[in-house]
Formats: structure tokens, sequence, C-alpha cells
């Protein structure tokens, strides 16, 4: 039995009674359908890589006397490793936070403006070992975030900052705030603007910026590569398990069934 976060997977011969209820897959399905999960399209996160690790972890787990599955484990592991090299690595940007990372690129300061849910969806993919997150509202202190420089937007201007950084605005702050706000960085490279009332109220000329329409706009285009990216690695599984069912190797048992 093989236990993710989201599933159990027995891996069964055929005299073995199958629960009621579960879906059943065999033979060449069956090589598919594993295969599908190994590599993270059963996933709720399409392609993250946890559920590799943790078919590794069971397959080292695999007793001698399991030899033909841990042959058939082997087989997934190496054409998972081939299928996500090909297909699946850097899928690109599905939530505000990876797309605001994205577009930060290396950048060492990050100014984060906001202390409600969104700056709290974005905050952990700015978060680094490299990196420094200063996080502005307007209460005294917040909870919910790790990592950050909490200030607070009601403080006297302090020591003005030179290092290039990248401002994210993540709560309804006027522009003029903004402004305010901008003038304690020198060298302010990108603004990040995520108001919806950035239409009727641009953001300041303070650096190039990064409009909530631009985001959205590289989201649909990332959902839009990662449907074809994984379009094709469906068809490459498709090949794998042909491969596997039809290979020349002497199998008086036949192949064992799957249940999930």
């Amino acid at each position: 039995m093989w236990r993710t976060c989201v599933r159990e997977i027995a891996l069964v011969d055929p005299r073995t009674p199958v629960p009621s209820g579960a879906r059943v897959w065999h033979d060449e399905a069956a090589y598919a359908h594993l295969l599908e999960v190994i590599c993270g399209l059963d996933s709720p996160m399409i392609g993250e890589t946890e559920v590799l690790h943790q078919f590794k972890v069971f397959t080292a787990g695999l007793s001698l006397e399991q030899g033909a599955w841990r042959e058939v484990a082997q087989s997934l592991m190496t054409d998972a490793r081939t299928i996500r090299s090909r297909h699946l690595i850097g899928l690109g940007s599905r939530s505000y936070g990876s797309a605001v990372r994205r577009l930060l690129g290396n950048t060492r300061r990050v100014v984060l403006v906001g202390t409600g849910m969104l700056a709290k969806e974005i905050a952990p993919f700015l978060v680094g070992p490299e990196r420094t997150v200063d996080l502005w509202g307007r209460r005294e202190h917040v909870d919910g975030f790790a990592g950050v420089m909490y200030r607070t937007l009601s403080a006297p201007p302090a020591a003005v900052f030179e290092e290039p950084v990248a401002i994210v605005i993540a709560a309804p702050l006027p522009s003029s705030e903004i402004a305010r706000l901008a003038a304690r960085y020198r060298n302010p490279i990108v603004l990040i603007d995520l108001r919806a009332e950035g239409v009727q109220d641009p953001p300041p000329a303070v650096a190039p910026v990064v409009t909530l329409a631009d985001v959205f706009a590289g989201v649909e285009d990332a959902a839009r590569t990662t449907a074809v990216r994984v379009q094709a690695a469906q068809d490459d599984i498709r090949l794998c398990a042909r491969a596997f069912a039809t290979r020349a190797k002497l199998n008086p048992s036949g192949w064992h069934d799957l249940c999930a």
C-alpha cells in the first residue's frame, strides 16, 4: 500500500480481492496511471515534485520478495524523471505569489505593502535566505507572517534605503501614500500594483509599473502553456506505458492489478 497526503494506492496481484468502491486499473492502464501520479499530474498543484519523492521512499521499502513490483517501480522512476525533465520543469506562475516572485527575479530587497489575505498569500513566495522583505501596514502588530521585517506606515520617516528594491502594493493604498512610502527607498526598480483601484488611481511614476492586468495576463499565459505541456507529458506517458506493457520478457503470472 502506497500512501500519500491525498491518496492510497494498493499494488495487488490478480488473486487479491478488490475493496468495494475502489477504482481499478489493469496492465498498461495501471502503469500509465501510476506514472501520471508520480509525475504530479494527478495532484492539486499540477507538476509538484513531493509525490515523486514519496514514491521513491515507498520503492526503497519494497522487500526482495516483492521483486516484480521493485522492477516496475524502477521503470516508473526512470520514466517519471524523463517526462518531468522534458515537459514539467518550471510550469510557470499559477497564483499571485508565484507570479510576483517570477517578476522579482533576483531582487535582494522587497517592499510588501498590506497585511490582509492577499499579502499573506504572497509573502511566503517572497521570503528567502538572500532576500529582505519589508512588510508595511497600518496596524501596530500583525500575525501570520514569517521571515519579514514589519514596519508601520504611520512611523516617522527613518533612514532612506539605498539598495535596489521592488515595491509590491497588496492593499488599497492611495497613490499619494504609495509615493510617500517609495520616498523612503532610493532606488525602486519596479512597482507591482495589485490594487483594483489602480486604473482610477494610477501609482506614482517612481519605477516601471506592473499592473494587476499585467499579472492576470501572465497567469493566463502560464495556464495555457501548462495545458500544452501537460498534454505532451500525458502523450509520453501513454508511449511509456505501451513500451512497458509490450517489452520482451517472460512473465507467466501476468501483470498485476492496481486499485486506489
